[in-house]
């Protein structure tokens, strides 16, 4: 049985590395921001609720960073205790940035399903 914590590190490890390519591509004041959020996440490995909250912000992030703009509140120092996302980010921001990222979101499910129906 696959560990889920293991999984879920290499869920953000993956993101990550996709992020910091994608914020080769902002504005530097912005690149150095993003920076200090992503130290921050990666010292954030101390319990399970870390991890997830970790792991849910670098989603987050690697899909606001696709439309090459960094949104409230990532474009302000983390917090000393970070809450998790949906406590955090504006409801409106949260629908932007989804809503911005829908078309690459059809093509993901499309590949999804069609990736699927090979396996049958």
């Amino acid at each position: 049985m696959p560990n889920p914590l293991k999984a879920l590190n290499e869920h953000f490890l993956y993101n990550h590395k996709l992020a910091m390519t994608l914020q080769q591509l902002l504005h530097a004041s912005d690149r150095g921001l993003i920076s200090i959020w992503f130290d921050k996440l990666m010292d954030m490995d101390k319990s399970v609720e870390e991890i997830i909250i970790r792991s849910d912000y670098m989603w987050f992030i690697l899909l606001m960073m696709q439309s090459k703009r960094i949104r409230e509140p990532f474009n302000r120092l983390p917090p000393t205790n970070v809450q998790p996302l949906k406590k955090f980010v504006p409801p409106h921001v949260y629908e932007e940035v989804l809503i911005a990222n829908e078309p690459n979101m059809k093509f993901v499910n499309q590949k999804f399903r069609t990736n699927e129906h090979r396996d049958i």
